[in-house]
């Protein structure tokens, strides 16, 4: 992930009251310390809406989605709730529409060079818009897309699908810019799903590599591909990294390598480093969860820790088990931004940015969305 040299930019969602949220972003000069030009914007503001999914391009536009609609009237029912794109563009303060459909468009996320935004529709399309002329194109069709990635040059996505029958790691490769041809479909991974394999095997085996990828990142350096493997059975989610061939169309990669521990839940996508060698990632550890009667509600015990993995191999846990801690993202290489709570049941997170090196962290904003990410301006 290449950085801005002059300032870096966060975007994330924050909490307003029950499910309603705002975008906000976050910047400051690339230079910490006592000095830094530490800014907070709001960039929509609402009382009514879910702003939720953003992302930021290299000029600073802002994509997101949003259940918001031009009738104030609150739809209890829920029936006419659909969330559509809208884009923010910097200091224009205005936002436009850039979908308007009866289906839920969620996930946006910018080409690298912003010119181009996928995302997925109704949980099973990933489409392709281009901002200059709003032509959109329906690059795969599955029955369910679990998340999706660009590679660093912009010309392929890397997509987690799954149906009944298995979990797939997907190539498309564009000719041109993913929206003038359709693209190129191969296949890089597959894995059962444990009612398939339970079949193949009349039940008389539990299937340990069943499950589906769902989540993915793409190295900045084009030459690997990390991703989040959810099993079938009661077995920890896991991060795993693999090799990209030189020739993609060729739908090939390495066996991937598994960077988490055993005994770690991997949550959310990983963060790679800018020179492609490191990973961030948040887990749960010791995670268990009862009823409290008295409360009459769940109560959660257990970590929720970020660490730092190594692609030789190397680990190293960046937080301490007093709080929870989720979504990190690479800042630069000497910092990184994450969310952190006083426990698993907490409703609200709070941003902090933290030396790598463990010399110290701000606390920058409170109050952001729970299952809000973080996403840095390249």
């Amino acid at each position: 992930m290449t950085l801005s040299a002059f300032a870096q930019e966060v975007v994330f969602s924050a909490k307003v009251m029950g499910p309603v949220s705002n975008i906000y972003s976050y910047s400051a000069d690339a230079i910490g310390g006592s000095g830094a030009n530490i800014k907070l914007k709001k960039i929509t503001e609402n009382i009514r809406w879910r702003d939720i999914d953003a992302d930021i391009s290299s000029q600073g536009l802002v994509v997101f989605s949003s259940n918001r609609d031009g009738d104030e009237n609150i739809d209890i029912s829920k029936n006419d709730e659909a969330f559509d794109l809208y884009l923010y563009r910097g200091n224009q303060g205005s936002l436009t529409p850039l979908t308007r459909t009866p289906e839920n468009e969620i996930s946006p996320k910018f080409s690298p060079d912003g010119h181009r935004v996928a995302f997925i529709r109704a949980r099973k399309n990933l489409v392709v818009l281009a901002l200059g002329s709003g032509e959109t194109r329906v690059q795969l069709e599955v029955e369910e897309i679990l998340d999706f990635d660009w590679s660093p040059d912009g010309k392929s996505l890397a997509i987690a699908a799954r149906d009944s029958s298995g979990g797939k790691i997907l190539l498309a490769e564009c000719a041109l810019d993913c929206v003038q041809q359709t693209a190129s479909i191969s296949e890089l991974a597959s894995f059962l799903r444990q009612s398939s394999a339970h079949d193949a095997s009349n039940g008389h085996r539990r299937c340990k590599a069943c499950g589906s990828v769902v989540a993915l990142a793409w190295s900045p350096t084009g030459d690997r591909l990390a991703f989040v493997f959810h099993p079938d059975t009661p077995a920890a989610r896991s991060l795993w990294v693999m090799e990209m061939t030189e020739e993609p169309a060729l739908g090939s990669a390495t066996d991937p390598l598994q960077l988490s521990a055993q005994a770690h839940q991997v949550q959310g996508a990983p963060s790679w480093s800018r020179d492609g060698q490191s990973l961030l990632y948040s887990a749960l550890m010791d995670y268990r969860f009862h009823y409290d009667e008295s409360r009459h509600r769940k109560v959660y015990e257990g970590n929720l820790q970020i660490f730092m993995a190594r692609l030789d191999g190397q680990r190293t846990e960046l937080t301490d088990k007093q709080v929870a801690a989720h979504a990190p993202v690479f800042l630069d290489g000497d910092r990184f931004a994450y969310l952190q709570a006083e426990n698993l049941s907490a409703r609200e997170y709070a941003l902090v940015v933290r030396d790598l090196a463990g010399a110290g962290e701000q606390r920058v904003f409170d109050g952001v969305a729970r299952n809000s990410g973080l996403a840095v301006r390249p």
